[in-house]
């Protein structure tokens, strides 16, 4: 008696395989941006748009929910013999067509103008059997679809990972040069299994190790060139900022001055020669229904955009606050919005936020727990 496959037990190890292949991948871009990039899968065709702090990946899924405007959008099958210029194996091929979907999604395309995926805030929708894929084509298409999302939504990454325009543009383009690099080494490997197969000689897969090695002699070339000019753009946004600072009129520092002086929570104002300082009253952030006493800070905000918190009453250890360790914080999101305004001279703007900033905890991202502080009795 012939024995059938376990078919449910072959599906659940590739889908194990593909998603092995992805961790990396996801790990590599988490490490780039500085913030999670995960892989959702979902039971059904549809999943809810997790709108929370980093970039997510649903693949083989549409945004919805039950009860949100139906099921989801419109959608039906079809069949997608090629994603991002890669032919996808016979019996994989399984595809959304979604209509309207410019309610539910910016559409992404690939270079031959099909929609492979949706881009709804920072959830990315893959419309294409992704984990259904053989883990090398699974991995790269990966990358490929997330090289798109996040080229798409360049402008709400800024804002979810508080990076400098030049900064993100930079390891963007090394993303995308190590998924063109990942790209030839698929190819790579189709060519080596049809050649095993007598339909394809050798010269190719040589042509192919020999563009391989150039372009990762290119991709170390540029990633120092990249390096360098973060460093040079970097040294001249600080000129930019002390010759701005330098023909500021008088008037419109005093005015700047005296703006401080009258936010609630400052008690004095001095400013120096690159520098201009905020002394604060005593700070204290309520946490789990309980307050602590963190103490009074003095703000160094410097002409050419640099920025220290010092705490000047009591700090634990070398940490000012739960999320600023020797005068450096962790700024996250607003991070871009301070210097922004330091760079404007908007030094009452600035203050205005980082007041608040050190009157809030966030125990997902603190350095140091704020249960080390004193409890505040009042």
């Amino acid at each position: 008696m012939a024995i059938q496959p376990d078919l449910k037990s072959e599906h659940s190890r590739s889908l194990e395989a593909s998603l092995a292949a992805l961790s990396p991948v996801l790990a590599e871009y988490s490490e780039a941006l500085g913030v999670p990039v995960r892989l959702e899968i979902a039971r059904r065709r549809i999943a809810r748009p997790r709108g929370r702090r980093g970039w997510t990946l649903h693949p083989f899924t549409m945004p919805g929910r039950v009860g949100w405007l139906g099921l989801g959008p419109d959608a039906s099958r079809m069949t997608l013999a090629t994603v991002c210029g890669y032919a996808l194996p016979a019996g994989r091929r399984t595809a959304w067509a979604v209509r309207g979907r410019g309610r539910w999604g910016r559409p992404l395309q690939d270079g031959e103008g099909q929609v492979v995926a949706l881009l709804f805030g920072t959830d990315v929708y893959l419309l294409f059997d992704l984990l259904g894929q053989d883990p090398p084509l699974a991995r790269f298409l990966g990358r490929a679809v997330l090289d798109l999302s996040l080229e798409a939504g360049s402008s709400l990454l800024l804002t979810v990972t508080g990076l400098g325009p030049a900064t993100l543009r930079a390891r963007l383009r090394q993303l995308r040069q190590a998924t063109e690099i990942e790209g030839l080494e698929v190819s790579a490997l189709w060519r080596v299994l049809d050649a095993e197969q007598g339909q394809e000689s050798g010269i190719h897969g040589e042509a192919l190790e020999a563009e391989l090695h150039r372009l990762e002699l290119t991709m170390r070339t540029s990633g120092r060139q990249v390096r360098e000019m973060e460093r040079r753009l970097f040294q001249a946004q600080r000129r930019l900022s002390e010759l701005t600072q330098q023909r500021a009129p008088a008037e419109v520092l005093a005015r700047e001055f005296d703006r401080i002086a009258t936010l609630p929570g400052v008690v004095e104002v001095e400013v120096r020669e690159v520098v201009l300082q905020v002394f604060t009253e005593p700070i204290v952030v309520e946490y789990g229904f309980r307050r602590y006493r963190l103490g009074r800070f003095r703000m160094d905000l410097h002409f050419d955009g640099r920025l220290f918190l010092r705490n000047l009453t009591n700090r634990y250890e070398t940490y000012d606050h739960p999320h600023i360790e020797s005068g450096r914080p962790c700024l996250g999101n607003i991070q871009e919005w301070i210097h922004r305004l330091l760079a404007q001279g908007e030094f009452a703007a600035a203050t205005e936020l980082l007041l608040q900033y050190l009157k809030t905890v966030n125990p997902a991202d603190w350095r140091k727990a704020v249960t080390h502080w004193a409890e505040d009795a009042e």
